[in-house]
């Protein structure tokens, strides 16, 4: 077996491995298939020092699991348009936060929205086309009612990056 580069290894390598529901073969198929997702199971079986069959059991498992969610396109954002990132942290009357979230999710510039512990009490992550977009973002959507107050932090540099917006 080829060592893999997975931060999943890194990650679980200090864990007790009786506590985490995959072994050794189940870490290999999972760091093979965030490498490349489109690796078939003959190839990946080949690279692995196993049988076809069994690398198919194995990610059947996996993802009856729920270990694998599913599969997807990784999109370079970048390649695409000139996006800016930014961090919106937002500090909200506890009575309007579900209503606040639910509110921002059906915006389409935000990746991820969080609920945090701490100052604030909910992180989006979010892409923007230009600074009047996001000024815009931030003067409608964050005026709404139960908002006390925010912090916008717009990324300049990506030193790790997103593998899913590749920002």
């Amino acid at each position: 077996m080829k060592p893999l580069k997975c931060n999943l290894i890194a990650r679980w390598k200090s864990l007790d491995r009786t506590l985490i529901p995959v072994d050794d073969l189940d870490l290999a198929i999972l760091c093979a298939l965030r490498e490349n997702a489109r690796i078939s199971n003959l190839e990946l079986a080949k690279e692995l020092g196993v049988s076809e069959a069994t690398v198919r059991r194995r990610i059947r498992i996996l993802e009856e699991k729920g270990i694998i969610k599913g599969y997807a396109a990784l999109v370079n954002c970048y390649a695409v348009e000139n996006s800016i990132k930014a961090f919106v942290y937002i500090k909200v009357d506890k009575r309007y936060i579900d209503d606040l979230a639910n509110d921002l999710m059906k915006e389409n510039r935000l990746i991820t929205l969080y609920r945090i512990l701490g100052e604030y009490d909910l992180l989006c992550e979010c892409l923007f086309l230009s600074m009047k977009e996001l000024q815009e973002f931030v003067d409608k959507k964050l005026k709404m009612e139960g908002v006390i107050s925010t912090v916008t932090h717009v990324v300049s540099k990506a030193y790790k990056a997103c593998e899913w917006v590749g920002i």
